[in-house]
């Protein structure tokens, strides 16, 4: 490899990485993280995270030849006044988590990643890195606590003093010797707001159930219990609460980066109108249309049947002709929870001319409840 001065360039590639348009960037080392490692090992994963517990504790399981990893974060935060379609009668407002509401973070850290990467690249031609946002089998969180650019709070996000927690974390893991950071104790203290204010109790002080984190729930396949679609409340996708009680999100720098300022907006009539082919550029650049068109449109009927109001009663009916059973499924639930004259016979006229068994048990389920 190509000699270089350890401090020196270690300055550098912070420099260019605060130029690309990082807001932290922190240097640490690829040992295997033990302690995360000993807390994985006794607690249940989220199914969007790898089972691989060796990869996702050990960076050198990423990179052999890794000597140090270059942590990176880019504030998210702004200002929350864009989705409020209440003027409009047919609208129910929808709760959008804020990470998703502006562009896809994964393409723009990326495309900011690939710029360091070739920067890295001009310090030496054979310089050996894997780069990753929350697309690896590794714990970005851990890496950049070690790094110093922040602690993981009790609402087990990474807490930054300045920045507070709405963030996104990248890492280019390489076999650079560079200066290592330190890292940042714990600043929680006695506070408990994000657990108090969990709205399904999903969080233990720095531990999460993914079983009962709403955001979890927005996203999953699968027939949701009635628990959990009661719970899902207004969300159509993720569920922000234990950002918007933390204290160290107050006074913090807003509307840094214009990808992630919010431009997400839509009525219910027109979500669920959305096919491949019409769904607007702004909600195919978001972070939430990796699960696909049916899981916002599952989402929407249940915030519909969690709303309750008579008005909804022909949207909700015209869904009971889509050709997803698990639309029309949901719809029925939905059309069960208003309580209006007529509902009954429609749902017993649909039982006619429906042959899906999971459609079905949701009839019975209504009808059962009826009588």
């Amino acid at each position: 490899m190509k000699l270089y001065n350890q401090k020196d360039t270690t300055i550098k590639i912070k420099q260019k990485a605060k130029e690309i348009g990082f807001d932290l960037v922190g240097i640490c080392s690829p040992e295997p993280f033990t302690r995360a490692y000993s807390l994985i090992k006794k607690r249940k994963l989220s199914e969007f995270v790898s089972d691989n517990i060796e990869q996702l504790t050990t960076p050198r399981e990423h990179l052999s030849s890794a000597r140090s990893i270059i942590s990176l974060g880019i504030s998210y935060a702004s200002k929350d006044d864009v989705i409020d379609n209440t003027q409009n009668k047919n609208t129910c407002k929808q709760f959008i988590s804020l990470y998703a509401r502006g562009i896809d973070y994964h393409k723009i850290i990326n495309e900011k990643m690939d710029r360091l990467l070739a920067y890295l690249n001009k310090i030496d031609p054979q310089v050996e890195a894997v780069a990753y946002s929350d697309t690896g089998a590794i714990l970005d969180r851990e890496i950049a606590y070690r790094a110093g650019l922040g602690w993981i709070g009790k609402n087990n996000n990474l807490i930054n003093p300045k920045y507070g927690s709405y963030l996104f974390l990248g890492e280019i893991i390489t076999n650079l010797v560079l200066k290592y950071d330190k890292a940042m104790e714990a600043q929680c203290g006695n506070c408990n707001r994000c657990l108090i204010k969990c709205p399904a109790g999903a969080l233990k002080a720095y531990h999460l159930d993914p079983d009962k984190c709403l955001s979890y729930i927005t996203q999953k396949k699968g027939i949701l219990t009635e628990e959990e679609r009661k719970d899902i409340d207004n969300r159509l996708w993720g569920c922000d609460t234990c950002l918007d009680v933390c204290p160290y999100n107050n006074d913090i720098p807003v509307n840094i980066h214009k990808e992630f300022i919010p431009v997400l907006e839509s009525d219910i009539e027109t979500i669920l109108q959305f096919t491949k082919n019409n769904i607007p550029l702004e909600w195919k650049n978001s972070a939430l249309s990796w699960r696909g068109l049916r899981i916002l449109k599952r989402n929407t009927i249940i915030n519909l049947g969690n709303k309750g109001d008579n008005e909804y009663i022909p949207l909700l009916e015209r869904v009971l002709k889509n050709p997803s059973p698990i639309l029309r499924a949901y719809a029925v639930w939905a059309l069960g929870q208003i309580k209006a004259d007529g509902i009954i016979i429609i749902i017993k006229e649909h039982y006619k001319s429906e042959h899906n068994k999971i459609v079905l048990k949701e009839i019975k389920n209504i009808l059962n409840k009826d009588t």
